[in-house]
């Protein structure tokens, strides 16, 4: 069983909440109102390489 504290338990969840918001804007094929164009899709991955960083 792992003991984690409080502020531990908080940043984790920051940054769940982070990666659940990026997640929100990444387009889906085919949905017609998100487009897959190679800018946002880089856009979006340098948002989550961006949480990924700060999570190590």
């Amino acid at each position: 069983m792992f003991d984690t504290s409080s502020s531990d338990a908080l940043a984790l969840r920051a940054t769940a909440l982070g990666f659940d918001a990026v997640r929100g804007k990444l387009p889906v094929a085919g949905d017609p109102h998100r487009s897959l164009d190679s800018v946002t899709v880089v856009r979006q991955l340098s948002e989550l390489s961006t949480l990924i960083a700060r999570g190590r």
